[in-house]
C-alpha cells in the first residue's frame, strides 16, 4: 500500500482514523502498530516478519546497550550486533530490488524495498542514540515498535529520531486544528504526486524515447528542467503526504522538504532536500568519518562516502552512485573554495549556478544508463550542433503552463503569497480551507490512476496498493 493510492485514501485512512480517534490516548501506540501491520502486510504479508524482528531487536538490544552504558566496550559490541542485523535487512532488500534474489522468492517478498530502509535506519538510530547517551531506552515495547514502523513515514520518510517523538507517541493528542492542517498537507502532497509529478514526467519520458543525437540544445535544457521538477515533486509529495497523515494522528513530524530549489549552493540544497534523511547520513556517517582524523583527506573521504551511501537510499544502481559521488564532490569543492566565490556573486547568480549543477546531476539520478546520461548532458551543451528544433516548439506549446505552475511552486512564490495573505488583517483563508481541500481531493482523485504508482529509486519497487 502506498500513500497516493485509492485503497489508502478511500478505505484504509478513513477507517483507521476513525478507530484511532476512538482509542484511548494511552493505547494509541498499539493502534499504530496495527496500522503498520495492515499498511506493510497489505501487499506483502511476509514483510511483517523482518519489521517485527527489527522492532523487537531495537527494543531488546536498546535495553542491553543502556544497561551497559558504564561499560562502553560491552555496549559497543551490542551496538555492532544491532547495526549488522539492520544492514543485513537492507542488503537483502537491495539484492531483491536489483534481481540478484528472484523477485518471486520468499526472501524478496519478505524484503520489499518499500519500508525496509525507513524502519532499519530508525531502529539503528534508536540504538546509536542510546549508546551515545542522547536518550535512555524505553521499556515499553509498544512505543518502540510504534516508532520503528511508524506507517505514515514508511514509504520514504521523514526519518524521525526517537528523542523527538517519544512523548508524542506515548499519548498522541488529536485536535480539530491538527486534523484540518493534516488533511490540507496530505491533499497538497497528493496533487503534487498525481498531477504535477506524473504530468511533468510525461515530458521527460517523451524526450528520452528519442535518439539523443538529434535533440537540440534548448530542447535538452527544457528536458533538464522537467527532470528537476519531476524529482522535486516526487519527493516533496511523499514528504507532505506523510507529514499530513501524521498530523491527522496528532503527531508532529519534522519538516522534510524546505524549498531546496531556493538556495544559493549545492551544500545548502542537500540539507534542504529530504532534510531528515540527509541529516541522518551526516550525523551517522559524515561526522564519524570526518572526526576520525585531521586534514582535508578525511573531509574529502567523509563527503564522498556520505554521498555514495546516501545514493543507496534512492536506488542501487551505478547511475545513482555516480549522482551521489558527484554531489559529494561538489559539496567538497564548495567547502574548499567554491563557497567563497559563490558568496561574492549576486544571490540570483549563485542560485542559477546551483540549479544548473544540481539538474545536471539529476540526469544520472533519473536515467539508469550512465552512457545515455553523459550523452544527454553533452546535448545540453550543444554537442549536436542545433539550437532549436521542432520538439522545442512542441514542448513549449504543450507544457509551458505546467512548467510555469511548477516554477511558481518550487521557487516558493506560492508559499510566500499564502503567508502574506495569512498575516493580513482581513484573513479569509480559514473560510476557504474546506473549499480548497475539496478541490484538491477532486483534482487528486481525477488524476489518480488505478495502477500502482511507484516512486523513484529503491522505494518504487515492490509496492502494491
Amino acid at each position: 500500500m502506498i500513500l497516493s493510492s485509492v485503497t489508502f485514501l478511500y478505505f484504509f485512512l478513513p477507517v483507521f482514523i476513525g478507530l484511532y480517534a476512538l482509542t484511548p490516548k494511552r493505547h494509541r501506540a498499539k493502534a499504530l502498530i496495527l496500522g503498520e501491520a495492515v499498511f506493510i502486510g497489505w501487499g506483502a504479508l511476509p514483510a511483517l516478519v523482518p519489521l517485527g524482528i527489527s522492532s523487537f531487536a531495537a527494543y531488546l538490544l536498546g535495553m542491553l546497550i543502556d544497561n551497559r552504558r558504564n561499560n562502553k566496550p560491552a555496549a559497543r559490541r551490542v551496538l555492532v550486533i544491532s547495526i549488522l542485523l539492520e544492514l543485513s535487512f537492507i542488503l537483502l532488500a537491495v539484492l531483491s530490488s536489483v534481481g540478484v534474489i528472484a523477485k518471486s522468492s520468499a526472501v524478496a517478498r519478505a524484503f520489499p524495498p518499500v519500508g525496509v530502509f525507513v524502519y532499519t535506519l530508525g531502529a539503528m538510530s534508536y540504538c546509536i542514540d542510546i549508546y551515545r547517551g542522547q536518550i535512555r531506552c524505553d521499556h515499553r515495547f509498544t512505543i518502540v515498535a510504534a516508532f520503528v514502523g511508524f506507517f505514515p513515514c514508511l514509504t520514504a520518510g521523514p526519518l524521525m529520531r526517537y528523542g523527538e517523538v517519544q512523548d508524542k507517541l506515548t499519548a498522541p493528542e488529536m485536535s480539530a486544528d491538527k486534523l484540518s492542517r493534516g488533511i490540507s498537507l496530505y491533499l497538497k502532497g497528493l496533487v503534487e504526486r498525481c498531477v504535477l509529478s506524473l504530468q511533468i514526467s510525461n515530458m521527460w519520458t517523451q524526450l528520452i524515447r528519442l535518439d539523443i543525437s538529434g535533440v537540440s540544445a534548448i530542447t535538452a535544457w527544457l528536458g533538464l528542467a522537467a527532470a528537476g521538477m519531476y524529482v522535486y515533486f516526487e519527493f516533496a509529495s511523499i514528504s507532505h503526504m506523510a507529514r499530513g497523515v501524521s498530523l491527522m494522528l496528532g503527531i508532529e513530524t519534522p519538516v522534510n522538504f524546505d524549498h531546496p530549489f531556493r538556495v544559493s549552493s549545492v551544500t545548502e540544497l542537500v540539507r534542504k532536500f529530504n532534510v531528515s534523511v540527509t541529516a541522518w547520513f551526516i550525523d551517522f556517517i559524515y561526522k564519524p568519518i570526518r572526526g576520525s582524523g585531521r586534514g582535508a583527506g578525511f573531509t574529502a573521504l567523509a563527503a564522498i562516502v556520505t554521498g555514495a551511501c546516501l545514493s543507496l537510499w534512492y536506488g542501487a544502481d551505478l547511475s545513482k552512485l555516480v549522482f551521489g559521488v558527484y554531489i559529494g564532490l561538489i559539496c567538497l569543492a564548495e567547502l574548499a573554495f567554491l563557497g567563497k566565490l559563490q558568496k561574492k556573486l549576486p544571490y540570483i547568480a549563485s542560485m542559477v549556478i546551483t540549479m544548473i549543477l544540481i539538474h545536471i546531476g539529476f540526469v544520472f539520478f533519473i536515467v539508469d544508463d550512465t552512457g545515455y546520461a553523459v550523452s544527454y548532458i553533452l546535448a545540453v551543451f550543444g554537442r549536436n550542433g542545433m539550437l532549436v528544433d521542432n520538439l522545442t516548439v512542441y514542448f513549449f506549446e504543450n507544457f509551458a503552463v505546467l512548467m510555469g505552475i511548477c516554477i511558481f511552486i518550487t521557487t516558493g512564490l506560492a508559499d510566500r503569497i499564502y503567508r502574506r495573505l495569512s498575516a493580513s488583517k482581513h484573513n479569509f483563508l480559514p473560510f476557504l480551507r474546506p473549499v480548497w481541500q475539496l478541490t484538491l481531493l477532486v483534482l487528486g482523485t481525477a488524476f489518480m490512476s488505478g495502477t500502482v504508482q511507484g516512486y523513484l529509486g529503491l522505494i518504487n519497487l515492490g509496492a502494491a496498493g
